[in-house]
């Protein structure tokens, strides 16, 4: 299966599509099937074996201990090259506030190449029921060029000092960056944020996002993207429909397209569209930070 998903990287293609102020990358990827239709919901999970499991992962997928109760795994349909999963060796339900502590830690030990992120268990994770994170080169997507570029105007913020807070200034998708130099004084105020979307978007088990956290000269950054549903309205693949599940990924502006036909003809309106339906109202997170 690596060998497949690693060629199947090798031959994917690229192009970019704007939108307002922002850029955005298609990648035609084949490979990536699988996880964007992956069936979610309980019944379908508990039907087959997880596959984060050590028992059930093929004998050649061989782990590097991460510490904690984690491995890193060679992700055997990548989107980057390299691009580890890193899940628990015990087999629990995915969850932020159990993982947070160990994304911030793995920024921190991968500072300056890798970005570390999260996919929510109804925001693009496709085993909802093991816990695991990613492990991505640094600066690798287009909302992370211009994070680490710390380009004037890109974040509006909203309270400055040890550690900052912002809302994203372009339209879609908003995202709350926050930003400090001391692991633990993060974590407690990304707790907080977190804390503050289950208070007004409350949804089971969890807020709705994605997040990632990346670490370089010395400070952390945070960015969280809060959702209002998994996937856009017209996903699927009958005539009309697009297979395009957006994970944390995609709304970095690295939008995975499985299909050839979606790949040749979303727009940047259509992709706008898409950003638009699958995250929460900007002026209420304004109105919230």
């Amino acid at each position: 299966m690596m060998t497949k998903g690693v060629d199947c990287l090798a031959n994917s293609e690229v192009r970019e599509v704007a939108f307002g102020g922002l850029r955005c990358r298609l990648q035609f990827n084949p490979g990536r099937a699988v996880s964007a239709s992956a069936k979610v919901d309980a019944k379908s999970i508990a039907a087959r074996p997880c596959f984060l499991c050590e028992k059930n992962r093929p004998a050649e997928q061989r782990g590097v201990d991460a510490g904690g109760g984690y491995v890193f795994l060679c992700n055997p349909m990548p989107i980057f090259n390299p691009h580890f999963t890193v899940p628990t060796l015990e087999h629990q339900p995915q969850r932020i506030d159990t993982c947070l502590p160990k994304m911030l830690e793995l920024a921190e030990r991968l500072s300056g190449q890798f970005t570390v992120f999260y996919n929510g268990p109804r925001c693009g994770a496709s085993a909802p029921d093991h816990l695991h994170l990613q492990a991505i080169p640094l600066g690798a997507t287009p909302f992370e060029e211009q994070l680490i570029a710390d380009v004037d105007g890109f974040i509006n913020w909203s309270v400055t000092g040890d550690v900052s807070v912002g809302l994203t200034a372009d339209p879609e998708p908003p995202a709350i960056v926050i930003v400090g130099g001391d692991r633990s004084t993060m974590l407690a105020r990304v707790e907080e944020v977190i804390a503050k979307l289950a208070e007004h978007f409350p949804t089971d088990p969890e807020p709705m996002l994605n997040a990632l956290a990346l670490h370089t000269d010395g400070l952390f950054r945070v960015v969280l993207f809060p959702r209002a549903s998994h996937r856009p309205t017209n996903f699927g693949t009958d005539d009309g429909q697009i297979l395009v599940s957006p994970g944390l990924v995609d709304m970095l502006g690295l939008l995975i397209t499985p299909r050839r036909e979606d790949f040749d003809k979303l727009t940047g309106e259509a992709v706008a569209k898409i950003y638009q339906e699958v995250s929460r109202d900007r002026q209420r997170l304004i109105e919230m930070l």
